[in-house]
């Protein structure tokens, strides 16, 4: 089955709306995954699309759609965090983009794959890796301290039994290496079971979560990805950004309220904007999209996600943020996990 087929582009005819009509000029697909986005922006005429994936499986799909677009499509296995080099080295170097999308959950044919080891619903290797790694699940589990896992999931994962389960793990890895989604999904089960806690869908989803997190650096990718397609968007384009749990969606919210000058009390650890009353971003609708019945109902991983988007006013300096802002415990783990 080809990972076409596969995947649904999540929220793809709201996405369509906040860009129809759509205007000459480039768009970025920062998440390629199975062609969606990019697929449906090349159907209007004089556009062009710069698609990036740091999976380097998705790379046949988007030479199948190069074939077909040819000048107005090209592909960068690349991570999301490296936008400004990938636009800045590509035949697309001079163009400011008129829309910039990211779509940041799971594609369906990644999580699918017991090999890549993101569900805990099928036993497979301990990986968790998106692509570009130096960092899967089984070294984290395997060769982490019991406190470093404790504040793992309870700070990524937001889980109430962290300390117990980081235990739980050590307790067993002294006995024999943990290899499999199926081995941590046990040892997870068997603390909610002494916590007296009530089975109920999902129960490993928390701890899953905050493990891929770190392995992929997803926190530090999306905040120096956002930071770097706003500063590139052309004036009057569009930022989208579709997410799947509360943490990074906090994130996006937090970047968009302090460049529209929504957030009223900025963290002190965030530099000052030259002009406090520049607006760098319009946020064209303060609150989030969610997906409507009939797509969960044909899409049931559409029922978690978000939508956020806004419009550009004001040129934007990259150097606005650093990562000592009010987020830094979470690169603060980042920053451990690929130290050790």
């Amino acid at each position: 089955m080809s990972l076409e087929y596969n995947h649904i582009p999540v929220m793809l005819e709201k996405v369509n709306h906040i860009l129809t009509p759509y205007k000459p000029g480039l768009y970025i697909d920062c998440t390629f995954g199975g062609g969606g986005y990019s697929k449906k922006i090349l159907q209007s005429k004089n556009t062009q699309v710069l698609a990036l994936d740091r999976d380097i499986s998705v790379r046949p799909l988007a030479q199948k759609i190069k074939s077909q677009y040819e000048d107005r499509f090209e592909f960068s296995h690349s991570k999301f965090s490296n936008l400004s080099e990938v636009l800045d080295k590509s035949s697309f170097k001079n163009k400011n983009p008129v829309a910039v999308i990211f779509d940041l959950g799971l594609s369906s044919f990644q999580i699918d794959n017991p090999e890549r080891g993101f569900s805990y619903k099928l036993n497979g290797k301990l990986s968790m890796e998106m692509g570009i790694n130096n960092l899967n699940a089984e070294k984290i589990i395997n060769n982490f301290s019991e406190e470093y896992l404790k504040n793992l999931f309870q700070i990524f994962g937001e889980d109430k039994d962290a300390k117990l389960i980081a235990k739980l793990i050590v307790q067993k890895r002294e006995q024999e290496l943990i290899k499999t989604t199926e081995d941590l999904s046990k040892i997870i089960m068997r603390a909610k079971i002494y916590k007296n806690k009530k089975f109920q869908k999902d129960i490993c989803a928390k701890v899953f979560q905050s493990i891929r997190m770190v392995v992929n650096q997803e926190f530090s990718e999306i905040f120096k990805g956002l930071s770097s397609a706003i500063e590139k968007l052309s004036i009057d384009g569009k930022i989208i950004v579709v997410t799947f749990h509360s943490i990074e969606d906090r994130l996006v919210k937090k970047i968009f309220d302090l460049l529209s000058n929504t957030n009223k009390n900025s963290s002190r650890y965030i530099p000052k904007k030259s002009n406090d009353t520049e607006q760098i971003l319009k946020l064209d609708k303060k609150k989030f999209f969610i997906a409507d019945d009939s797509e969960v109902k044909n899409n049931s991983r559409s029922r978690s996600a978000k939508l956020r988007y806004a419009t550009k006013h004001h040129n934007f300096s990259n150097n606005l943020f650093n990562e000592s802002t009010v987020f830094k415990k979470y690169f603060d783990l980042e920053n451990l996990a690929y130290a050790n």
